[in-house]
């Protein structure tokens, strides 16, 4: 055994002895009064990266209804069109299997676009950022599903505070597959809650 080593160990043992005792155990009437509120696991949904509150408009967008023709378990394709001049974020949610096609304008930043539904979900397009995800009860996403399959809501309002850290700005509900917000268009949506 080396000199270096003969003399590091008695300094280990004496340092491993000193020290504070532990505490001492919780009585048992103070465990019992503890009461652990359980909730949705969130981190699943969350957009990492993301700082919250998010600096941007919130718009959710119901899927509502399968797209009409649309085969049972095939991914329907849900069309968004954002008009909107500045920085937007989407939430968008819908009961069965999606494709999200979102096409924002040149005047449109999108900061997150995030997709939750029953079933697997996924978004496609350009220009959207970094900050996306997409998630869905069917893969085990506690906290995903259909946001609005009882309307808007608790559900809906924890969802835009938790993932987003901000309530939510509009409501839009696709009309035959698709959504235009914003604009000025005969074609445009209007929001149908807030």
């Amino acid at each position: 055994m080396s000199p270096r080593l003969i003399l590091l160990l008695p300094v280990c043992l004496l340092a491993a002895c000193g020290g504070e005792a532990p505490p001492a155990e919780a009585p048992a009437e103070d465990v019992a009064e503890t009461v652990v509120v359980s909730g949705t696991d969130w981190s699943r949904c969350r957009v990492a990266g993301l700082a919250l509150p998010v600096g941007a408009r919130l718009f959710v967008i119901d899927g509502g209804e399968p797209v009409p023709g649309a085969e049972p378990g095939r991914e329907s394709i849900r069309r968004v069109e954002v008009m909107v001049p500045g920085p937007v974020a989407l939430l968008m949610t819908a009961p069965d299997a999606t494709a999200w096609h979102v096409r924002p304008s040149q005047e449109t930043e999108v900061r997150a676009v995030v997709a939750l539904g029953d079933a697997p979900q996924r978004i496609t397009g350009q220009r959207l950022g970094p900050h996306q995800r997409a998630a869905s009860a069917a893969m085990g996403d506690a906290c995903a599903g259909y946001l609005l399959a009882d309307g808007a809501g608790e559900s809906l309002d924890e969802a835009t505070d938790e993932i987003f850290g901000k309530p939510h700005d509009a409501i839009y509900r696709l009309r035959v597959g698709s959504a235009v917000i914003g604009g000025t268009e005969p074609v445009s949506d209007r929001p149908v809650g807030q």
